[in-house]
């Protein structure tokens, strides 16, 4: 089986869930500080340097203003890279239910002005989990860019159905966190509106030492994310 989803968390929105992710991410941030990870030996470093590596958020649903993740990725075309990411997406709905009063008090996608402004068709929110249709998630930049639809977008090429199915979630009202883990080849296209179409293929061959080695050293603990425009609120 894939190692591209190694964890998957839910981003929770104020559920009564949210004490229980304070629990465990106290006890995950305690168990990382008692087993920090030794350096690299000799063999792994080599390895290490192989493919380059990003890990962080990327941001579908909010500005990424020092456009780190579209540095990285045109740093990279054409290549194969490590990503340690995550991502906060809406929970997909399916179309015929998402003008349906109960569901739209239940969500503030259309209070985002991303979802609202960068999503070509506001009802394909529902495709798949990360392999989100042709055109992929909007990849904003700032403002200036949202409020011009945004000019990157990207899109996961998962060749294995059960990379995106067999993902072990659990599901929040509103949003979920995805942590993304795994190499990938970068390409990139332009789409027929003009935009930059990001796309990341899962990559099956990559020798075990090589994977052990980014999976120690490169993989961190990520916290529970919350978009800028709720931390306003």
């Amino acid at each position: 089986m894939s190692s591209l989803f190694l964890r998957s968390r839910v981003h929770l929105t104020r559920l009564f869930l949210c004490s229980l992710c304070v629990v465990l991410g106290s006890q995950s941030a305690q168990a990382a500080d008692s087993r920090a990870p030794s350096p690299p030996t000799q063999a792994e470093q080599v390895e290490l340097e192989k493919f380059d590596s990003y890990s962080g958020p990327i941001n579908v649903l909010d500005p990424n203003p020092k456009r780190e993740i579209h540095k990285f990725l045109d740093k990279n075309e054409g290549k194969t890279v490590y990503l340690d990411a995550t991502i906060v997406r809406y929970i997909p709905i399916d179309p015929l239910y998402i003008d349906d009063p109960n569901i739209r008090a239940s969500t503030d996608r259309f209070d985002n002005p991303i979802f609202t402004k960068c999503w070509p068709d506001q009802k394909a929110d529902y495709e798949g989990m990360l392999n989100f249709g042709a055109e992929g998630f909007p990849l904003p930049a700032d403002e200036k860019d949202i409020e011009a639809g945004c000019a990157s977008r990207i899109r996961f090429d998962l060749p294995n159905i059960r990379d995106a199915a067999s993902i072990p979630t659990l599901w929040g009202d509103n949003k979920l966190q995805v942590f993304v883990t795994g190499f990938f080849s970068v390409s990139k296209t332009t789409l027929g509106g003009g935009q930059t179409l990001y796309t990341l293929k899962l990559e099956g061959e990559v020798p075990h030492e090589t994977r052990l080695a980014f999976d120690k050293h490169k993989t961190k603990e990520h916290p529970q994310a919350w978009l800028s425009y709720e931390k306003q609120k």
